[in-house]
């Protein structure tokens, strides 16, 4: 009866150890692997996340690349809008093309002492320009058009006067004068405009 007895602590002994050792092999061995098996799972959810969006950034990068002569483009002729400088000479000969274009004839072009102004938190400057130009009404209302729509520097017409012609009638034609502002936005450290010049149309 003992030996039966024995035995069966025996094999209660032998069954309480392997099931410490199974315990001791999950703690110790089984589940830090399996941590270590989810953690990299993670971490490659985490890196397949990080390559989309770094594929989405670098399409629209090369979007933006085939864009670049468009937006170079848009520079260009935003800065022709709002130059760097006066340059009251070119501006000139743009006059002189919108009053051509309209039928009208450019006589005149007086600018005049550039004023600092701030626009949005900009430095910038504008000058005053009192363009003479005679020609008939239709003439002089086309060639308003051109100095506002098509010729490329942006302007803001202030003020306009006219007279009857040379032949004392308005069938004679009209001498009007267009008070306007010029506008430059210097780059940073540049200095300001050159102050105001007279031309004369050819």
């Amino acid at each position: 009866m003992f030996a039966g007895r024995k035995d069966r602590l025996w094999i209660i002994g032998g069954l309480l150890a392997a099931a410490l050792l199974l315990a001791a092999g999950w703690f110790l061995l089984v589940s830090p692997e399996m941590d270590g098996a989810d953690r990299l799972r993670g971490e490659a959810e985490t890196s397949e996340v990080q390559m989309a969006t770094l594929r989405s950034k670098l399409a629209d990068l090369r979007r933006e690349n085939d864009d670049l002569p468009r937006y170079r483009a848009g520079l260009e002729t935003a800065r022709q809008a709002l130059p760097t400088t006066a340059d009251s000479e070119r501006f000139l000969r743009q006059l002189q093309r919108a009053g051509e274009a309209a039928g009208a004839f450019v006589q005149g072009v007086n600018v005049g002492d550039p004023v600092q102004i701030e626009v949005s938190g900009t430095a910038m400057h504008s000058l005053p320009v009192a363009v003479t130009v005679t020609g008939g009404a239709a003439e002089l209302e086309a060639f308003l058009e051109e100095l506002q729509e098509e010729q490329p520097r942006a302007v803001l017409v202030t003020s306009l006067t006219a007279e009857a012609g040379d032949g004392g009638t308005f069938a004679d034609g009209l001498s009007a004068v267009v008070n306007l502002k010029i506008f430059v936005a210097p780059q940073s450290g540049d200095a300001a405009p050159a102050e105001g010049t007279a031309a004369q149309g050819s």
